[in-house]
């Protein structure tokens, strides 16, 4: 059995094994790199980033594992509004995914 925990303002529940991640040392130190080498620029449209996404989602499978949790080639700064397009959350006719070098294509 799943454990979810509601984040506060929020609807949506997240696995209290994620939940914990984006909590901890490891995320926050690997957040802050991916930050200071995009130069907290948005990756797709060069407005402040504010998100850090993976491009390989992040899920209770594969959290513990630092090629996909931490590694920066997996991690890439989007502002929200490129962050909520990446998530299919806005422009729903609009898709996008990464090509092998990383950068953001539409589908």
């Amino acid at each position: 059995m799943r454990r979810f925990k509601r984040s506060q303002g929020s609807s949506s529940c997240k696995p209290l094994k994620l939940e914990r991640f984006y909590k901890s040392d490891r995320w926050h130190e690997a957040r802050r790199l991916v930050i200071l080498r995009d130069k907290g620029m948005c990756q797709m449209c060069g407005n402040v980033g504010t998100q850090v996404h993976h491009k390989i989602h992040l899920n209770i499978r594969n959290v513990d594992d630092p090629a996909i949790a931490t590694n920066p080639d997996n991690l890439v700064l989007l502002c929200d509004h490129c962050h909520n397009e990446v998530h299919h959350r806005v422009g729903r006719n609009v898709c996008y995914k990464f090509d092998s070098e990383g950068n953001v294509i539409k589908k």
